[in-house]
């Protein structure tokens, strides 16, 4: 039997799972799970904090940009979520998380896929920001991603399809990172 991956619109009903990916995700980025078991409260309350501050950021992004914010469904149960927003400029993928339990399936490769179509027909460039210590960046430079930009922290990285005129798939130099 073969399982089906789909994406739909997130709604208010689905705060309680953002709220528990998000911790899932920060408890990770954070090493949370290293922390003493005596400071229970603090981990709460910091994960709830990241929570908050990423949804006032995406609070934000919403409204500067046309965005899609989806959800993603393995066999009709909710596994991650990602944000693609934009402009008549660009395309840009705001957040993407999926649930430990299903990394490496392929489900980023498919967002990433389906957003690189929508930039091939649009004739727009497909930015994301990442982490310089996450290991994202290599699957993004392994995607076509180069870095465009750099702040001590994050790297900008852009995907450009061969569709912009004028423009060969890459029109400049892939930087190693």
């Amino acid at each position: 039997m073969n399982a089906v991956l789909t994406f739909r619109p997130a709604n208010e009903d689905d705060d309680p799972f953002l709220r528990a990916l998000r911790a899932q995700f920060d408890s990770e980025r954070l090493y949370v799970q290293y922390w003493d078991s005596q400071n229970e409260s603090l981990k709460k309350t910091i994960l709830d904090l990241q929570f908050r501050a990423h949804s006032q950021h995406f609070k934000e992004v919403k409204n500067k940009w046309e965005t899609k914010d989806n959800i993603i469904e393995f066999d009709g149960m909710p596994i991650g979520r990602f944000i693609v927003c934009g402009d008549r400029d660009e395309i840009r993928l705001a957040d993407i998380i999926v649930d430990s339990r299903y990394r490496g399936m392929g489900i980023g490769q498919a967002v990433l896929d389906t957003t690189k179509v929508e930039c091939m027909q649009s004739k727009r460039p497909f930015r994301l920001h990442v982490e310089k210590i996450s290991p994202a960046v290599r699957f993004y430079l392994n995607q076509g991603f180069c870095s465009i930009e750099e702040t001590n922290t994050h790297y900008l990285m852009e995907w450009r399809p061969s569709t912009i005129p004028g423009n060969t798939l890459y029109s400049y130099n892939r930087q190693a990172l």
